[in-house]
Formats: C-alpha cells, structure tokens, sequence
C-alpha cells in the first residue's frame, strides 16, 4: 500500500517530467506548486493514495485548461527552450545502493541531504541539481 502523505510529491515529481511541464514558463511552474500547497487544495486533495493523486490530476488539467490548455497544438510555436530544475540524492544503506531520491525544492533536498549524511548506516550520499533544457525540434 503506497503511503497516502507522498501522493501530493509523487505526482509532482511524475508531471515535471511531462511535455507540458516542459512547455510551462518558470512562473507558470512555480504558481502551479503554490496552487498545490495553498491551504484550499487541501480541501479537495485528501483520502487514500489514489484518491489524492486523482485530485493533483484534476488540478493540473484545470490548471492546464485555465492557461489555454490544447492537447494537440499547445504553444506548438515556442521557440524559447524551457529550463526545468530538480534536485537528486543518491546515496547507499549499509553498503547498498538506493533508489535516488527526487526532490524539487531545493531546501527539502539539502535539509534530507544532510540527514542523510549524519546516519552512519548511509556513505555515498551525493547532492546533485538536475537540470532539464527542452527546446522545440525543427
């Protein structure tokens, strides 16, 4: 059973991977990550794991809509490339390699990054800013 309290995270994670995301401008982007921590959101974005990712989806796509959203030629003209950052952790626990952690604010990766070091289970524990450029091919 997938824990209810990372469905918000995870779907975040999961979007900025997206062609839409990549298509949205950084203030775009960051009033999106507001909207979902806006005390209102919580209001719809509660019960189990799959109820709440439902409820990121439908604010996403209302989101999307409310920004002229067209799923077959949206901002099909954009000629600046967009820049998205995320932030990752790898690291390994008692000698084993875990999966990295992905994270998009950079003070939650640097607050887990170090608590991650002070474990004396963990070595290896690297802080890496990941940067996505996409730009449209002609």
């Amino acid at each position: 059973m997938k824990n209810k309290n990372l469905a918000k995270q995870e779907y975040l994670e999961m979007i900025k991977q997206s062609w839409t995301w990549a298509k949205l401008t950084e203030e775009e982007r960051k009033k999106f990550s507001e909207l979902l921590e806006h005390p209102c959101s919580a209001v719809v974005i509660k019960g189990n794991y799959d109820q709440r990712w439902e409820a990121c989806e439908a604010l996403y796509h209302t989101y999307l809509e409310g920004l002229g959203y067209d799923p077959l030629h949206w901002r099909e003209g954009m000629e600046e490339p967009s820049e998205t950052t995320y932030y990752e952790i790898d690291y390994k626990c008692h000698g084993v390699e875990q999966k990295p952690l992905t994270l998009t604010d950079v003070m939650q990766a640097r607050r887990l990054h170090s608590a991650l070091k002070t474990d004396s289970r963990n070595t290896d524990v690297k802080l890496m800013r990941i940067k996505i450029i996409s730009s449209e091919v002609k």
